[in-house]
């Protein structure tokens, strides 16, 4: 197993599509080289940097999530040869949040040949690590499955590793073993899902290669954000212009200041009472709502299977009115109940209101400011950011807490951003919980100045 360990702004990419290219190079037997990424647009990014550099993708290297990577050759092809179950597609549907109406409606999907995307690194652990109550003939069929994917699967290269699980970890594992190259590279410093699992890996006995460059980020800002993490984790910067300043959020009109495009990026831990963050989207939770009353109007005896999607939509369009409307739960039953001519039992209300109480959470139109949470920023980067501290993050930064945790992560993150000028912008509760005078004094002892200082009596 090769590991890289690459920081912010190091060009995780640009430097995978190369060793990549390299590799395909050294295989002559006609295998593939996978190259998996967590999200879309990074999956997009890599096959981008690999076009620029041989005009198209090869034949031989494919670029895909995670996801489809397991589901396309792990899943699919066999789990019904070991397991007997058969899946056919995958569903992202949003789950219930109540345990019971969760696993409810997993087994519903299961029993349509359907897997949710939330237990696909699960079932692909299963089937090629096993479980304990595997027979003799299971495990035969799983060596079965092991060789053949050998046969044809030369490497994969995972990009973003820091976002594995610990069920991809033993994937990867067992890959390694049955001899498919692995190689991973990531940040553990950017693990915002506090998976833990690619620490763990780098803090084992397998040699780990790190790469200091930040080719983002000033000198000053690097600097900065070396002061947060483990030294053999610093990163070195060769650009010496940009700015690293500090605004106290009560010296100025915040809304104005965000509102009128100064910064390309503004970003905070999570929303407060004046600050909002990117709503969810609304039409995944629509969607769940819609796939909840399907199920409960085939529960009426008068309803044709041909009519169901129309009927369905157009209780929709009625339930999300009266959502609208602020009605209640109990009204939004009581008209299914006439609609269709049934009786809700408590399983249908369960899920049904559980889908509703998702939409009524994601419509309120909360009063504040809108920015960007760090989740939705990582892997982004601009000329001039804004860098809000809440109180969460607050005490990392002024070194009270020194934990290298989840927060410490955030900070990382926050702080390495942008190409040119970084303002950190210290909210009217860090103010009031630490005071002017100590935030003033934590920021003159790292050199950093304020912008636009508020005169004080």
């Amino acid at each position: 197993m090769n590991i890289v360990v690459a920081g912010a702004g190091a060009g995780k990419t640009t430097s995978m599509a190369e060793v990549v290219i390299s590799r395909l190079k050294e295989v002559a037997n006609g295998k593939f080289i996978y190259v998996i990424s967590y999200t879309n647009s990074a999956r997009d990014r890599i096959r981008e940097k690999i076009r620029e550099n041989e005009g198209s993708i090869p034949r031989q290297v494919k670029v895909e999530t995670i996801h489809s990577f397991l589901l396309r050759e792990v899943i699919y092809p066999f789990n019904h040869l070991i397991y007997g179950d058969f899946y056919k597609s995958a569903s992202q549907m949003p789950l219930p949040t109540k345990h019971a109406f969760k696993a409810s409606k997993k087994k519903e999907l299961r029993e349509k040949n359907l897997i949710h995307v939330e237990d696909v690194t699960k079932t692909a652990r299963y089937l090629l690590c096993g479980k304990s109550n595997d027979t003799k003939k299971i495990k035969f069929r799983r060596d079965n499955a092991l060789k053949m994917l050998s046969g044809y699967l030369d490497s994969i290269f995972v990009d973003e590793s820091q976002d594995m699980d610990n069920e991809f970890s033993k994937v990867l594992s067992m890959l390694n073993h049955n001899n498919i190259s692995v190689n991973l590279i990531g940040d553990p410093k950017q693990d915002l899902r506090n998976r833990g699992a690619f620490r763990q890996i780098i803090s084992g006995e397998i040699p780990v290669k790190y790469k200091p460059e930040n080719h983002r980020c000033p000198i000053i800002h690097v600097d900065f954000s070396n002061r947060f993490i483990a030294s053999e984790e610093h990163q070195i910067s060769t650009k010496e212009d940009g700015t690293l300043k500090y605004l106290v959020e009560s010296s100025c009109d915040i809304q104005k200041e965000i509102e009128s495009d100064i910064y390309d990026l503004a970003y905070i831990y999570q929303k407060n009472a004046r600050f909002k963050t990117h709503k969810e989207d609304k039409t995944k939770i629509e969607s769940q709502l819609f796939y909840e009353l399907k199920i409960l109007t085939r529960k009426s005896s008068s309803m044709k299977e041909k009519n169901i999607d129309q009927q369905a939509y157009i209780l929709l369009r009625k339930t999300i009115n009266t959502i609208k409307d602020r009605k209640s739960t109990r009204t939004i039953f009581n008209g299914l109940e006439n609609d269709l001519s049934i009786i809700m039992d408590y399983k249908d209300k369960g899920k049904i209101g559980s889908a509703v109480d998702e939409y009524r959470r994601v419509l309120s139109d909360e009063p504040g400011v809108l920015v960007n949470s760090i989740d939705g920023i990582k892997g982004l980067e601009g000329d001039n950011c804004l860098f809000i501290v809440s109180t969460q993050l607050a005490p990392y930064l002024f070194k009270e807490v020194v934990d290298q945790n989840k927060m410490m992560n955030y900070l990382y993150v926050g702080l390495t951003r942008s190409k040119s000028d970084l303002t950190i912008m210290v909210t009217k509760e860090v103010e009031k919980e630490y005071g002017y005078q100590y935030i003033r004094h934590q920021f003159k002892e790292l050199g950093i100045e304020e912008l636009r200082p508020l005169e004080r009596k």
